[in-house]
């Protein structure tokens, strides 16, 4: 069997096991998406680092690039074309073509489709393009069965459609048809039994709740957290109040992602802003007045995310909102989960010092951006630039607003850049053990950061000192912890998490025609 993941540290890898006596021998590190050939003489796979599409043989040699991405798009899960003219199992790939999944987009324009190309990386044939699209796999006779997502309030649901393919050319023969139109399942990890009779599936939901967590001893110690947000929806926490007596946070259990408030003690969480548009990221300015948040225009079913958006600015004490500045990009892209609405770029943070300035966090080619901004002025400067060589996925702007703190994700280092905004020289420390730094926060006496690991093994959360010293504050089997937001007062930390659940499921009858 032809294995690909991550093992041991969680470096992703790719293994081939022997069914006989249970050998198992690495291929390649930093490699996944790994498919072998019709022949089982080739493997195509994804590399992990430059995300280029590989080929190499069986036994790991002669590796070499297949097709690399251009700026701005992603190519994942590469896939051989199936040989509908042979009588072995539906899965098993011909060799001539390779199917691959595109998405991303430059210049704020989004897209996903599936993509095919011969050996050689010819020109490459769109087979379908849906923003939606979530899995595939092939049935019989060139038949594709994909998965696509709903519409809101159903996101998080996706239904069946087939597309006829010509496999000699990569190109769609006749239209999509629709399969399922069913609510409550979501198609994962699709395959037909060779006969093309039997579908399996895995049907799973993830869920984002916020929980709270006192904590104790200068901020060293995290009683268990308890869950704040009771409803059945996405729900992710933004900032806090100055008097650390209300949690700001947003949430779509209004179909769209509206803004709320709730305190530590409460049990509903009230509206502040509603509306058609999607809102992210609540946040109270410095001087105590406003709260801002991200805005975007809700997209038409179907259609391409917004490529830009408008920072908003609310009284705090409540009103009419007004708008600050725009920004560019659409934090989310790809398959829509819980995880796809947190985090990324565009982002900002806010101090707590009054004379401070906000931080807007925008991509630009390979370059993360930071603007310093005002909820009343607008857009002051530039404040520093970084290179996205660096996976770094989450970042936060201390209490006083002196200094950037940005973790590099790696399944085998744990870095923390600090850069201070007044021009000196920046720093780097190590969190080792921990890795895979997920979500990054100030401690509220920026003295020292809160730090999430997310694994296989579920998220660690650790507190680390400038001085190297960490500590293992919680640990939680099955979570992932994608957001973090400290009270002003140092006694609370309000978690943003994703918890799945997933079961195998079969249609013993699958529609043949």
């Amino acid at each position: 069997m032809l294995v690909s993941g991550p093992v041991a540290r969680e470096k992703p890898s790719i293994w081939m096991i022997s069914v006989i006596g249970a050998t198992l021998k690495k291929l390649r590190d930093d490699a996944t998406d790994a498919s072998l050939s019709p022949d089982g003489s080739r493997i195509v796979f994804t590399d992990a680092v430059t995300q280029e599409i590989r080929l190499m043989n069986v036994d790991g040699g002669q590796p070499r690039v297949w097709l690399t991405p251009k700026a701005g798009y992603l190519l994942q899960i590469p896939t051989w074309f199936p040989n509908g003219k042979r009588t072995t199992p539906t899965w098993f790939p011909n060799g001539k073509r390779i199917l691959y999944v595109k998405y991303g987009g430059a210049n704020g324009e989004k897209t996903v489709s599936l993509e095919s190309r011969d050996l050689e990386g010819g020109g490459p044939v769109t087979l379908l393009a849906n923003l939606q699209l979530t899995e595939f796999c092939w049935g019989r006779n060139g038949r594709l069965i994909y998965a696509v997502r709903g519409p809101p309030p159903n996101q998080y649901d996706s239904n069946l459609w087939e597309q006829r393919v010509d496999e000699e050319t990569g190109r769609p023969k006749g239209v999509p048809r629709r399969l399922t139109d069913w609510i409550g399942f979501s198609f994962g990890n699709p395959e037909l039994t060779a006969d093309g009779k039997r579908f399996v599936f895995l049907n799973g939901r993830s869920q984002s709740d916020i929980y709270l967590g006192k904590l104790a001893g200068g901020e060293s110690a995290l009683e268990t957290p308890r869950r704040l947000t009771l409803d059945e929806r996405t729900d992710w926490p933004g900032g806090w109040s100055p008097d650390s007596k209300t949690l700001f946070l947003y949430s779509d259990r209004k179909g769209t992602f509206d803004i709320y408030k709730q305190g530590p003690d409460d049990r509903d969480a009230e509206p502040m802003v509603t509306g058609p548009e999607e809102k992210r990221a609540p946040q109270i300015s410095p001087d105590g007045k406003w709260l801002l948040y991200m805005q975007w225009p809700r997209s038409a079913e179907g259609g391409a995310p917004p490529g830009h958006g408008t920072l908003m600015r609310v009284p705090a004490t409540g009103g009419a909102p007004e708008a600050v500045m725009d920004f560019k990009g659409y934090s989310g892209v790809g398959v829509m989960s819980p995880a796809s609405t947190v985090g990324g770029y565009p982002s900002f943070r806010c101090p707590r010092r009054a004379e401070s300035s906000c931080v807007l966090a925008e991509v630009r080619d390979r370059e993360i951006v930071f603007t310093a901004f005002d909820a009343l002025q607008g857009r002051k400067k530039e404040l520093a630039r970084v290179s996205r060589n660096l996976d770094i996925r989450t970042w936060d702007l201390s209490p006083d607003g002196n200094r950037l703190a940005l973790a590099v994700f790696d399944f085998n280092a744990g870095d923390i850049r600090v850069l201070p905004l007044d021009g000196g020289p920046p720093q780097t420390w190590s969190a080792m053990p921990s890795t895979q730094l997920i979500t990054i926060a100030w401690a509220a006496d920026g003295t020292s950061l809160f730090l999430i690991s997310n694994s296989s093994r579920g998220a660690s959360l650790v507190r680390m000192d400038f001085t190297g010293n960490s500590r293992l504050l919680f640990k939680q089997p099955a979570w992932d912890v994608n957001s973090l937001a400290p009270s002003p007062d140092g006694h609370s930390l309000a978690l943003g998490t994703v918890q799945s659940n997933f079961n195998a499921w079969t249609i013993a009858s699958f529609p043949q025609q």
